[in-house]
């Protein structure tokens, strides 16, 4: 799909193009129209709506009232599926499932794996040729490249994601057998300790420490942060919901897919009154950066990393703090189902990760097998 302004009849229009194959006839054509509503967010919003219809029926049926221009005809269509390329199947799926299907974060993952590692490799191969042996291939050189199997498993996983579209669009007769994903060990979290959190938060300036407070006492993700505005707090209450995140510079569901509710800590509740004594709209940002704008997603982490700087402490990820928000959760005795909706895990499986890291309470046990034994 492609959103861009183009000079029409002696005026610049923002316009809608999008290449496809008409599920009815098997021909390949090129959708081209004047968006209804001529600015650029509400373009795009329209494009997403088209690609969803195409999605689901097969084609681009016409809007009642307005003369869509006649599809074009696009290259002929292949002689066999077994020669659609893998860079076809790419730009298919980038064009489908990747908007309707996943998240911008999730896309970007994508891109940096057919850009790094699978166009390089598959460009220009038939997508049917893409088989055990090839990705077994694959996968050998990862490995000799010294990457991570986390990593090795996201490329297949795309890569899989991909073929996976070609079939459903008629373009590959059956998924290819392909070999295991790696397997990824579960890693130890080790969250900062209080003492850490509360030196930096002592020493954030007001802008950041409103931000890093969300991520240590509510556990919001950074694109959470970004999205809270003041109609999601209820001081009352005592609690906020997080409904949205944003990610570069688009507005999107929390990544679990579901809102959900987080009562306030006696800080944070305290820093949010004082917040709210200031005039503000209900859609503004509740931690707006020190400009009074939604923060980048470079400028939190910067504001954080000098904060670390400031308190002497070693460079760590901004999400750091929110895996201190549920280890204490777990430290205080908070059960596992809690805890997964407190911090917004879509699987049980990714909370219980957390509620091994108490070191503390292993060496209590330790110690009580000791003196039984």
């Amino acid at each position: 799909m492609t959103v861009r302004k183009k000079t029409r009849r002696g005026k610049l229009r923002w316009i809608i193009e999008i290449p496809y194959r008409d599920r009815r006839t098997g021909k390949r054509v090129r959708f081209r129209r004047d968006a209804q509503v001529q600015t650029s967010q509400a373009a795009h919003a329209e494009g997403r709506r088209l690609i969803a219809q195409l999605e689901e029926l097969g084609y681009i049926p016409a809007v009642p009232g307005q003369q869509d221009e006649p599809a074009e005809p696009v290259a002929p269509p292949l002689a066999s599926p077994h020669r659609f390329t893998f860079r076809e199947a790419v730009e298919l799926f980038r064009a489908t499932k990747a908007i309707t299907k996943l998240k911008r974060t999730t896309r970007r993952s994508y891109e940096v794996s057919f850009e790094s590692e699978l166009l390089p490799r598959f460009a220009d191969m038939p997508a049917a040729e893409v088989d055990f042996v090839k990705v077994t291939k694959l996968d050998a050189d990862l490995v000799k490249a010294g990457l991570e199997p986390s990593s090795r498993r996201n490329i297949q996983v795309a890569l899989r994601s991909v073929l996976r579209c070609a079939v459903e669009a008629g373009q590959l007769a059956a998924m290819p057998k392909l070999p295991k994903l790696p397997k990824v060990g579960q890693k130890v979290v080790q969250p900062p300790s209080v003492e850490d959190v509360e030196l930096v938060l002592g020493l954030a300036y007001p802008a950041a420490r409103m931000a890093l407070t969300l991520a240590a006492d509510a556990g919001l993700r950074a694109g959470e942060i970004r999205g809270l505005r003041w109609m999601d707090v209820d001081l009352d209450a005592g609690l906020l919901i997080v409904r949205q995140t944003i990610y570069g510079g688009e507005v999107d569901t929390p990544k679990s897919g579901h809102e959900r509710t987080i009562p306030l800590t006696a800080r944070l509740a305290r820093m949010l009154r004082e917040a709210a004594a200031k005039p503000h709209e209900p859609t503004d940002p509740v931690s707006p950066s020190s400009k009074g704008t939604i923060w980048g997603e470079s400028s939190l982490l910067h504001a954080f990393q000098r904060v670390l700087t400031k308190a002497k402490l070693p460079k760590s990820r901004l999400h750091d703090l929110r895996h201190f928000f549920v280890t204490r959760c777990f430290r205080i005795g908070a059960d596992a189902p809690t805890v997964q909706a407190l911090a917004g895990h879509q699987h049980l499986s990714v909370t219980q990760r957390y509620a091994h890291t108490n070191e503390v309470a292993k060496r209590g046990v330790i110690e009580r097998l000791s003196l039984a034994s």
